[in-house]
């Protein structure tokens, strides 16, 4: 395939089929372009060694090494090779397009968010560490662990990255904060190493900060050699999570023979957590057998109570039963049977009332209209609440109100589902009212609300990610 282009800055169409739009910035190796795919019709990244990287054989062999164990692998949290070659001597390849925000300064996460994204990226980092040869005994390459490298690219999905957000010269430093002791003690890297990253970006995730850091990349690195890392609840007070605690404890231990020995292990054990704080509320212990009832009874089984003796019958009382009046009877009898019926008149009477109350009540409530002769029910208020029961949903608390609460705005889905783009009816912006109309649902790991919401004017109904609606008090 002829070239059309030597490098996106001097033409913007690169093999005669991608058309370079926009530099978004440089990794270790590497700087990367938002283009077109004018064959196919859709947005692509390229990755061009970087001008500078040119004449040096050590980086250019690691980049085109590194594409072509990108190429092997495909995981929801991992970047999509398409196309790889080389333009004017620089080799370069091709991605799926992604863009969102760094995990890194998004702030304090929920537990659930926060597993929810340290889930996607172990389970990247097995799926590379699963596929070892002769060639690669760590397994197929996978983007350093950080996260200034995750972007959160959709409602609960996360893309591991080799970052062009940050300067090449922040990434050494960025890096440092989750080296492995062993690594800077000049020991080889294990399958232990990355999970020692995993656990500091469990932490970082939960508590909003970095328990390892230095002047620079050098002593950053230096300092994992003697920091201990503190317990999640010494930065987060609230924050009370034994199970976590312990994960973290033993992903970070110093000595890799210590930690869980690769990530498909961690990966095990934080499944299972995952389950556990979603698993329901555990049934109540059985109730205490009862206290003995006799004289010198000690607190023991059951089965070591004696039976207790027979009660005495009751003495007879000695008193002599005079005859009634059958006539006395008779009118008691009356009495009784005329006191029956009046009550259950009375009662019949009294559902008939009610149920024409009821019916009269909702249906004036369905029309926008107040029931006639029921004062004691409250007029239905003026606008749309309540959903389709009207204010009767309101009294009986069927409305609820959330907000959005991202700042980007928030995705109105036609289906709970984050995947299709095509189900993007709109984006609600931040802070905007929206009424629940049904769920939640769970759906690819995300909890999902159907929704009403006024946008621009126009009243729309459809799904939105519960993870980004807050409750409105």
């Amino acid at each position: 395939m002829p070239e059309a282009a030597a490098t996106p800055s001097s033409a913007p169409l690169l093999f005669g089929r991608y058309r370079v739009s926009e530099h978004r910035g440089d990794t270790r190796l590497a700087s990367i372009y938002t283009a077109v795919d004018e064959r196919l019709q859709r947005r692509v990244l390229i990755h061009l060694l970087r001008k500078d990287l040119v004449g040096q054989a050590q980086p250019r062999e690691r980049f085109v090494a590194q594409i072509g164990q990108m190429a092997r692998r495909s995981h929801p949290a991992l970047l999509d090779v398409y196309d790889s070659g080389e333009a004017s001597g620089r080799p370069f390849m091709v991605t799926e397009f992604v863009s969102g925000r760094p995990l890194r300064g998004l702030g304090l996460l929920t537990p659930e968010r926060a597993l929810l994204y340290l889930r996607q990226v172990t389970g990247a980092i097995a799926l590379c560490q699963s596929r070892r040869d002769a060639d690669t005994p760590l397994g197929l390459y996978h983007p350093p662990i950080s996260s200034s490298n995750l972007l959160l690219v959709d409602e609960g999905h996360v893309k591991l990255v080799d970052s062009w957000l940050l300067s090449p010269g922040e990434v050494s430093a960025d890096i440092a904060h989750y080296r492995a002791p062993e690594l800077s003690q000049g020991q080889e890297a294990t399958l232990a190493a990355p999970v020692y990253a995993l656990g500091l970006l469990c932490y970082e995730l939960l508590t909003g900060t970095r328990p390892v850091s230095g002047s620079d990349a050098r002593a950053i690195a230096l300092a994992h050699l003697h920091v201990r890392v503190p317990p999640l609840h010494e930065a987060r007070p609230a924050l009370y999570l034994p199970a976590v605690e312990r994960l973290v404890a033993r992903a970070t231990a110093s000595a890799p023979e210590l930690r869980f020995p690769d990530a498909a292990t961690f990966g095990a054990a934080l499944d299972a957590l995952w389950r556990d704080l979603g698993s329901p509320t555990q049934p109540l212990a059985p109730p205490r057998a009862p206290a003995a009832r006799y004289a010198g009874a000690t607190t023991g089984p059951p089965t070591a109570v004696p039976p207790l003796a027979p009660a005495a019958p009751p003495a007879r009382a000695s008193v002599r039963m005079q005859p009634m009046d059958p006539a006395t009877v008779r009118r008691s009898n009356v009495a009784r049977g005329l006191l029956g019926w009046v009550v259950l008149v009375g009662l019949v009477i009294l559902v008939a009332a009610a149920s024409f109350f009821a019916v009269n009540a909702l249906t004036g409530a369905l029309k926008g209209v107040t029931a006639p002769g029921v004062p004691w029910l409250p007029p239905p208020p003026t606008g749309d609440s309540g959903g389709p029961f009207g204010w009767l949903g309101t009294l009986f608390g069927a409305d609820e109100i959330y907000i959005v609460n991202i700042a980007e705005g928030l995705n109105l889905r036609r289906a709970p589902d984050a995947t299709d783009p095509a189900n993007i009816i709109t984006v609600v912006p931040n802070g905007t009212p929206v009424r629940k109309l049904e769920g939640p649902r769970v759906g690819g790991n995300i909890p999902w609300l159907r929704v009403r919401v006024t946008v621009e004017g126009q009243q729309l109904e459809g799904w939105m990610s519960l993870n980004y609606l807050r409750r409105k008090e």
